[in-house]
């Protein structure tokens, strides 16, 4: 099957297109045809093998890519699943994780897969699970936002950020949303009551106070962020560039009580369900700045490494029929 692979880690110059073996699930996984595959940090970090420890912490592999094709968000049809799956049959549309999705086929754990609903496009799907998971999971379980609380988000512009932002208006809350100029708009039509463009005004450490602060561009001081803390606020680090950011957290929260919390998201079907309600219902819209076709994944993982893009990039990988590189059914 086609798929786009990687052999050393580098830039978007590393990726190729070629010719993998089709994957074979194991008891617990599922045949997946690919219809479409979304790009999130996590792919273009680890195409870059950084940060350095992640090779080692989370097995990306130490001098070349463990895996060597890129993806993990993916939307399809279940081709075929072993005897020990019950959950789904071969023509089930479904939606969530599939390591290696930048290809024809992938094999998805049935735990971190969820049936797509109709009205939804593979496209809409593809772009739902890790950007989305993390934004809900950050605002629900971490943040434990509430109707009417205040909420900041700096970086609204991301993929996780657009979710962030329509996440929070549809569970109450009053929206400010922090992101370059070019972003205002979009970010203001996705529900931000408030916008502001961070090349322009500071956002923090003024008069205005927040009952939670949703950090995913890590560019301002943790004193910063909670001198715009109203009392009993709470601050969720979801990104920022370097690991260091993430230990300091955890270092404040501990010794001087900082309330600030962290988390890697956890990908569940019920959570892959809630996005899909909210998405069903028009709470949640996802916001695709451009779809490319598979052998155009160099150009979109260049875009999303300068961190530019707006809300997500998506592969589309094939539009019905057989893709070649599958073996005929025996």
């Amino acid at each position: 099957m086609r798929a786009i692979v990687q052999d050393r880690y580098g830039g978007a110059d590393t990726l190729r297109v070629g010719e993998v073996p089709v994957p074979v699930p194991d008891e617990t996984s599922v045949l997946i045809k690919v219809r479409a595959a979304s790009i999130n940090a996590l792919d273009y970090r680890v195409m870059r093998g950084k940060p350095a420890i992640g090779r080692i912490l989370f097995g990306f592999g130490l001098t070349r890519p463990k895996r060597k094709v890129r993806g993990v968000d993916v939307a399809g049809v279940v081709e075929s699943a072993p005897p020990s799956v019950t959950q789904y049959k071969p023509g089930d549309e479904v939606f969530g994780l599939g390591s290696g999705s930048f290809a024809e086929y992938v094999a998805g754990d049935v735990k971190e897969l969820c049936l797509k609903p109709p009205t939804l496009t593979y496209e809409q799907a593809a772009a739902l699970p890790i950007a989305g998971i993390t934004a809900l999971q950050g605002l629900r379980d971490k943040a434990q936002l509430r109707p009417g609380q205040s909420i900041l988000v700096i970086g609204a512009g991301g993929g996780v950020g657009t979710f962030t932002v329509q996440i929070a208006r549809a569970m109450g809350a009053r929206v400010t949303g922090v992101t370059s100029s070019a972003n205002l708009d979009a970010v203001r039509s996705l529900g931000a009551e408030r916008v502001v463009d961070y090349g322009r005004e500071e956002f923090v450490g003024g008069p205005e106070k927040y009952d939670v602060i949703v950090d995913l561009l890590g560019n301002r001081p943790y004193r910063s962020l909670r001198r715009s803390l109203a009392p009993g606020g709470r601050i969720v680090v979801i990104g920022g560039r370097g690991i260091g950011r993430f230990v300091l957290a955890g270092l404040l929260r501990r010794i001087l009580r900082y309330p600030v919390e962290t988390f890697i998201a956890r990908v569940r079907p019920p959570d892959l369900a809630e996005l899909a309600r909210l998405t069903v219902e028009g709470k949640v819209r996802p916001f695709i700045e451009r779809t490319y076709a598979l052998n155009q994944a160099p150009e979109a993982m260049r875009l999303a490494d300068t961190h530019q893009a707006r809300g997500k990039l998506v592969l589309t990988v094939s539009s019905g029929g057989p893709a070649e590189g599958l073996p005929p059914k025996s």
